[in-house]
């Protein structure tokens, strides 16, 4: 899964949005028809650095998340910023 920033022009506004999706193509299959995209650029990596698990393990552990699930997200969300590298 990627995070893409696009800028859409629906015929009276332009904006900024943020929207996971596998692919560009995916993206516009599932967000399509809302106007155009103007613009269209994965950002995973400027969301999701190698620090990024530590600081959802302690916001999770705030939270009140029991320690198995704390682990299987990190470690999910480890594993995608090593495929993503």
């Amino acid at each position: 899964m990627k995070l893409f920033e696009s800028i859409i022009d629906d015929g009276k506004n332009v904006y900024k949005n943020l929207s996971p999706a596998n692919s560009k193509k995916e993206l516009l299959e599932i967000y399509g028809g809302n106007g155009t995209f103007e613009k269209i650029k994965e950002v995973t990596k400027d969301y999701f650095t190698n620090e990024s698990p530590e600081k959802l393990r302690l916001t999770l552990i705030a939270g009140g998340w029991g320690e198995g699930e704390i682990k299987l997200i990190c470690a999910l969300l480890e594993e995608h910023i090593r495929k993503n590298a």
